[in-house]
Protein backbone atom coordinates (compact mmCIF):
# COMPACT_ATOMS: atom_id res chain seq x y z
CA UNK A 1 0.00 0.00 0.00
CA UNK A 2 1.34 3.29 -0.91
CA UNK A 3 1.02 5.77 1.49
CA UNK A 4 0.62 9.71 0.94
CA UNK A 5 3.21 12.09 1.88
CA UNK A 6 1.84 15.15 3.68
CA UNK A 7 3.86 18.45 3.26
CA UNK A 8 5.71 19.70 6.07
CA UNK A 9 6.88 22.46 7.61
CA UNK A 10 9.67 21.32 10.24
CA UNK A 11 7.77 18.60 12.60
CA UNK A 12 4.26 20.61 11.84
CA UNK A 13 2.09 19.09 8.74
CA UNK A 14 1.06 22.46 6.32
CA UNK A 15 -2.80 21.65 6.51
CA UNK A 16 -2.42 22.20 9.95
CA UNK A 17 -0.87 25.24 9.77
CA UNK A 18 -2.92 26.89 7.78
CA UNK A 19 -6.34 25.76 9.10
CA UNK A 20 -5.11 27.36 12.43
CA UNK A 21 -3.99 30.81 10.45
CA UNK A 22 -7.26 30.90 8.35
CA UNK A 23 -9.37 30.14 11.89
CA UNK A 24 -7.36 33.06 13.63
CA UNK A 25 -8.06 35.32 10.79
CA UNK A 26 -11.46 34.59 10.61
CA UNK A 27 -12.29 35.59 14.52
CA UNK A 28 -9.94 38.77 14.40
CA UNK A 29 -11.57 39.79 11.00
CA UNK A 30 -15.20 39.56 12.83
CA UNK A 31 -13.79 41.95 15.65
CA UNK A 32 -13.20 44.25 13.04
CA UNK A 33 -15.89 46.47 11.38
CA UNK A 34 -16.17 48.54 7.98
CA UNK A 35 -19.17 51.05 7.69
CA UNK A 36 -20.62 53.34 5.26
CA UNK A 37 -22.63 55.89 5.82
CA UNK A 38 -25.46 56.00 3.23
CA UNK A 39 -27.58 58.24 4.58
CA UNK A 40 -29.39 60.31 7.53
CA UNK A 41 -32.63 60.09 8.72
CA UNK A 42 -32.29 63.27 11.02
CA UNK A 43 -34.67 65.73 9.50
CA UNK A 44 -33.40 68.51 11.15
CA UNK A 45 -29.99 68.22 9.01
CA UNK A 46 -30.61 66.59 5.60
CA UNK A 47 -27.46 64.80 4.45
CA UNK A 48 -26.02 66.81 1.58
CA UNK A 49 -24.61 64.14 -0.79
CA UNK A 50 -22.92 66.31 -3.00
CA UNK A 51 -21.32 69.85 -2.16
CA UNK A 52 -20.64 70.65 -5.93
CA UNK A 53 -24.23 71.09 -6.51
CA UNK A 54 -25.39 73.90 -4.31
CA UNK A 55 -29.38 74.61 -4.05
CA UNK A 56 -31.49 77.13 -2.39
CA UNK A 57 -32.13 74.27 0.68
CA UNK A 58 -28.12 74.23 1.16
CA UNK A 59 -28.37 78.20 1.53
CA UNK A 60 -31.44 78.01 4.13
CA UNK A 61 -29.54 75.11 6.14
CA UNK A 62 -26.60 77.29 6.57
CA UNK A 63 -28.38 80.37 7.10
CA UNK A 64 -31.20 80.00 9.42
CA UNK A 65 -30.09 77.23 12.13
CA UNK A 66 -32.23 74.61 14.72
CA UNK A 67 -32.84 77.31 17.40
CA UNK A 68 -34.13 79.97 14.13
CA UNK A 69 -36.56 76.75 13.00
CA UNK A 70 -37.75 76.15 16.65
CA UNK A 71 -38.38 79.76 17.25
CA UNK A 72 -40.46 80.02 13.95
CA UNK A 73 -42.38 76.85 15.19
CA UNK A 74 -43.19 78.14 18.36
CA UNK A 75 -44.61 81.38 16.70
CA UNK A 76 -46.80 79.31 14.42
CA UNK A 77 -47.89 77.56 17.82
CA UNK A 78 -48.52 80.57 19.26
CA UNK A 79 -51.43 80.91 16.74
CA UNK A 80 -52.59 77.53 16.76
CA UNK A 81 -55.86 78.70 17.57
CA UNK A 82 -56.58 80.66 14.54
CA UNK A 83 -54.93 78.11 12.11
CA UNK A 84 -57.82 75.95 11.97
CA UNK A 85 -58.53 74.77 8.02
CA UNK A 86 -61.85 77.52 7.58
CA UNK A 87 -59.92 80.85 9.39
CA UNK A 88 -58.15 83.30 7.04
CA UNK A 89 -54.46 83.51 8.17
CA UNK A 90 -53.21 84.76 4.97
CA UNK A 91 -52.59 88.39 6.01
CA UNK A 92 -51.03 87.92 9.31
CA UNK A 93 -47.65 88.85 10.20
CA UNK A 94 -45.64 87.13 13.18
CA UNK A 95 -42.09 88.37 14.30
CA UNK A 96 -39.67 86.37 15.09
CA UNK A 97 -36.36 86.65 17.41
CA UNK A 98 -34.01 84.34 18.12
CA UNK A 99 -31.97 86.26 21.21
CA UNK A 100 -29.29 83.65 21.05
CA UNK A 101 -28.38 83.84 17.35
CA UNK A 102 -29.09 87.20 16.86
CA UNK A 103 -31.36 86.45 13.96
CA UNK A 104 -35.20 87.95 13.44
CA UNK A 105 -37.69 87.94 10.84
CA UNK A 106 -41.23 87.97 9.90
CA UNK A 107 -43.78 85.20 9.10
CA UNK A 108 -46.33 85.86 6.35
CA UNK A 109 -48.08 84.47 3.69
CA UNK A 110 -49.48 81.56 6.02
CA UNK A 111 -51.12 78.94 3.86
CA UNK A 112 -53.33 76.50 5.78
CA UNK A 113 -55.50 74.85 3.37
CA UNK A 114 -54.26 71.68 4.40
CA UNK A 115 -54.23 71.93 8.07
CA UNK A 116 -56.74 69.78 8.14
CA UNK A 117 -55.68 66.70 5.68
CA UNK A 118 -51.91 66.30 6.29
CA UNK A 119 -51.49 68.41 9.53
CA UNK A 120 -48.80 70.93 7.30
CA UNK A 121 -49.00 74.60 6.45
CA UNK A 122 -46.76 76.55 3.98
CA UNK A 123 -45.65 79.99 4.78
CA UNK A 124 -42.94 82.47 4.02
CA UNK A 125 -40.33 84.42 6.36
CA UNK A 126 -38.11 86.73 6.06
CA UNK A 127 -34.45 86.76 8.14
CA UNK A 128 -32.30 88.80 9.00
CA UNK A 129 -29.33 86.85 8.93
CA UNK A 130 -25.34 87.39 9.08
CA UNK A 131 -25.67 86.92 5.19
CA UNK A 132 -28.08 89.70 4.83
CA UNK A 133 -31.67 89.83 4.65
CA UNK A 134 -33.71 86.97 2.84
CA UNK A 135 -37.18 85.17 1.89
CA UNK A 136 -37.55 81.88 2.53
CA UNK A 137 -40.52 79.57 1.40
CA UNK A 138 -40.70 77.15 3.81
CA UNK A 139 -43.40 74.19 5.33
CA UNK A 140 -44.22 72.99 8.94
CA UNK A 141 -45.90 70.41 10.26
CA UNK A 142 -47.71 69.03 13.84
CA UNK A 143 -45.59 66.11 15.21
CA UNK A 144 -47.05 63.43 17.47
CA UNK A 145 -47.01 66.32 20.36
CA UNK A 146 -49.11 68.20 17.79
CA UNK A 147 -46.73 71.05 17.81
CA UNK A 148 -45.67 72.77 14.50
CA UNK A 149 -41.68 71.87 12.94
CA UNK A 150 -40.43 73.22 10.80
CA UNK A 151 -39.74 70.63 7.59
CA UNK A 152 -38.58 72.43 4.73
CA UNK A 153 -37.07 75.70 4.16
CA UNK A 154 -35.70 77.27 1.23
CA UNK A 155 -34.89 80.06 -0.62
CA UNK A 156 -37.77 81.68 -2.16
CA UNK A 157 -37.68 83.80 -5.46
CA UNK A 158 -38.72 87.70 -4.27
Amino acid sequence: MHRMRSYTAGNIKIQYLLAVLFCVGGALGGCSQVTVPMGSNNVDTPTVITGSISSSTDIAYSDINDGDRRIIAENLDAIGVALKADSDVQNVSLPWLNSLSGNSGTLSNIDNTALGETGCLSFQTTANTIGGIKLYSGTACRDITQSFAVTTLSVADA
